[in-house]
């Protein structure tokens, strides 16, 4: 098992990696002074939606770990909207909207950074110049759902699966993948087939070495191959 990071060190992993790694430097080191450590359990619903800005840890960072965000704009059963890895962050909804609007829940033992909504708003009141960063987090966030349905558009169901392992592994256009922790029948909702032909095509990926499978976990080893498969090559 490894080391959990320092606080210090947590507040540095996300300083130069993501949303905060292309910030002003002095809202970068702000927020980050705000922010707080906090362990999460694997399996661990930890962000709800419905809760309005005085609830909940507020906006978050994942520092290790994952999470499976879960949209509650439309039924109860929505499957896995998107994976969180490191680098990533959520929570910040109440900020432009009265109440959260997703659940998140940690896939495995995670640590996040968080600050509360109500330090957040103090902070813009302060240098209301500092709403140019929240708004590129929200333009940014809105640009990975896009591209996510445009994927999911995708007639062909090996490119359909191809595309959506590259999101959810942080890797789509660029970047380095994290593994998925989550099931068949999960990533299967994801790209809106059954288990079944899911399961096929992850054997057929597998045989091809493209990835590596184990108990709820995926592990991507072949990013070109799958790149090139999900944009029609």
């Amino acid at each position: 098992m490894s080391t959990p990071l320092t606080p210090d060190a947590a507040r540095a992993l996300l300083g130069s990696r993501g949303w905060l790694s292309a910030v002003p430097a002095d809202f970068r080191d702000a927020f980050l002074g705000a922010c707080r450590p906090r362990s999460i359990a694997a399996g661990e619903l930890f962000s709800l939606a419905g809760d309005d800005a005085a609830a909940g840890l507020g906006i978050y960072g994942v520092v290790s770990g994952q999470v499976a965000v879960t949209s509650a704009m439309n039924s109860a059963d929505a499957p896995v909207a998107l994976l969180f890895n490191p680098g990533d962050w959520g929570g910040y909804a109440p900020l432009i909207r009265p109440v959260r609007l997703a659940n998140s829940r940690a896939t495995t033992a995670t640590m996040i950074l968080h600050v509360s909504i109500a330090e957040v708003r103090r902070m813009l009141a302060d240098r209301p110049d500092w709403w140019q960063p929240v708004a590129t987090l929200t333009f940014e966030a809105g640009l990975v759902y896009a591209r996510i349905a445009v994927d999911l558009l995708l007639n062909r169901t090996d490119r359909r699966l191809a595309a959506i392992l590259l999101h959810q592994a942080g890797c789509r256009h660029a970047g380095q993948p994290a593994d998925l922790h989550l099931s068949q029948i999960e990533l299967a909702e994801m790209i809106n087939l059954s288990r079944y032909p899911t399961r096929r095509l992850l054997a057929a990926f597998e045989e091809r070495g493209w990835l590596a499978q184990s108990y709820r976990r995926i592990s991507i080893l072949d990013l070109a191959q799958l790149r090139r498969l999900a944009d029609g090559g």
